[in-house]
């Protein structure tokens, strides 16, 4: 049976491998050794009315972080126990697109609806947080305490919902949801749902009347928790299994929408029975924040004239790199092919836009941003930025790394762009 206790063994056991990359000095068993330590006399101390979270805004969310690193190891320990006593099945991002494309392509009658959850972790009202974790029988009492302490220390300075950016939240809210998203997938005439934290989508026979199927989805959240009215679309499509083409030089396009990075173009079946044709690319939004990116590389560069750190930010925006998880530990994949590698290649406007963009911001003198970069670059510079593209990026699979410190220096002038 699963050791949910908070002892020097069950504590060590949440130590990563990339804890020891990050922190060099719990190479030092003593070290090590100190910290667990620390970490179980917290753990048996308790967390009533002791602050150890740090906040800081972050696209006007405040989102907290964990300075100590033995507290990170109590709260590890706890999101470890609550993964045991109640297992959530949560597909992957690539799942979930490739499912989607494969359903739209039916040449089958039916509705999208593109949902949000406004305010998504601020929303959650603490009393069914705490009730939906204390009815988990096989979790531990010492564990739902500390939950039950964490969340209302968090409150009781004038917070709301669960703190967001922690990995126990996000697990908090995936337990806390779990009946909501069981209740909309029994529901009559809906094929698909899928839900990525905040983010909704829902495909069914379209038959319903939609502003009332709406309202039935927003009644069937959890307490405190409302559907964005300003973040919903819906996309319809008819019975195309006896579609004809009528010699159109074009296949009709049906609609188009944006999910987990990704647009999706629909298009009509070329040919009677046939299936339709979805188009996947970079969405809009990640192509305005990658562009983003590129003119504030440009910015920095033209005030600290470090042509080596605009190259190395230049490689970072269009080659494939591998980035720690801190949540998972480990590292994973990233970059312009990983990050899309379901878009289709041959058809992307979105990596066209992106070189383009670049051609445009190296070479061209107008506006006050791009006129100060070319007159802070020499031609020699301008031509190696020209070497550099998104399309070749994406079809060579190009890679680079950068150890830590790089890392950190390519992201300094982002701030989260």
């Amino acid at each position: 049976m699963y050791d949910q206790s908070f002892n020097f063994i069950s504590i060590s056991k949440v130590l990563r491998k990339n804890d020891f990359y990050l922190k060099p000095w719990l190479r030092n068993p003593l070290a090590k050794d100190t910290e667990i330590e620390t970490a179980v006399d917290r753990s048996n101390s308790g967390y009533e009315s002791y602050s150890f979270l740090e906040s800081s805004i972050l696209r006007g969310k405040n989102v907290y972080r964990i300075p100590a690193f033995s507290h990170e190891l109590v709260l590890r320990k706890i999101d470890k126990n609550l993964r045991k006593a109640k297992p959530l099945y949560s597909p992957s991002r690539d799942t979930i697109i490739a499912n989607l494309r494969a359903l739209i392509a039916e040449s089958a009658q039916f509705k999208v609806y593109r949902l949000d959850i406004k305010s998504f972790y601020e929303s959650f009202e603490i009393p069914h947080v705490l009730s939906t974790i204390f009815n988990i029988k096989s979790l531990s009492p010492q564990t739902k305490k500390h939950i039950k302490d964490i969340i209302g220390h968090h409150n009781s300075v004038g917070s709301l919902g669960i703190p967001r950016g922690m990995a126990l939240s996000a697990t908090l809210s995936e337990i806390v949801m779990s009946s909501f998203d069981a209740s909309i997938k029994s529901m009559p005439g809906v094929y698909f749902y899928s839900r990525y934290v905040d983010d909704i989508i829902i495909i069914t026979g379209g038959d319903e009347h939609s502003k009332q199927f709406i309202a039935k989805i927003s009644k069937l959240l959890p307490p405190g928790l409302h559907l964005n009215n300003k973040k919903q679309e819906l996309c319809s499509a008819p019975d195309s299994s006896g579609y004809k083409k009528n010699q159109q030089p074009e296949m009709p396009l049906l609609f188009s929408f944006e999910y987990l990075g990704y647009s999706f173009t629909v298009y009509e079946p070329p040919e009677k029975n046939g299936s339709r044709e979805v188009i996947l690319d970079i969405a809009d939004s990640k192509v305005k924040k990658i562009k983003t990116r590129l003119t504030k590389a440009y910015l920095d560069y033209c005030k600290t004239r470090n042509f080596e750190l605009l190259e190395m930010r230049m490689k970072f925006l269009t080659s494939n790199f591998s980035v720690l998880d801190i949540n998972r530990g480990g590292y994973r994949l990233a970059g312009i092919f990983h990050n899309y590698h379901r878009i289709d290649e041959g058809r992307s406007k979105a990596l066209d836009a992106l070189d383009e963009y670049l051609r445009l911001a190296t070479t061209s003198s107008f506006g006050k941003v791009f006129d100060r970069f070319f007159c802070s670059t020499t031609a020699l510079q301008r031509r190696r930025l020209l070497t550099f593209s998104f399309k070749r990026g994406f079809s060579e699979r190009n890679y680079f790394h950068f150890n830590r410190s790089q890392f950190k220096a390519i992201r300094e002038c982002w701030q989260y762009a």
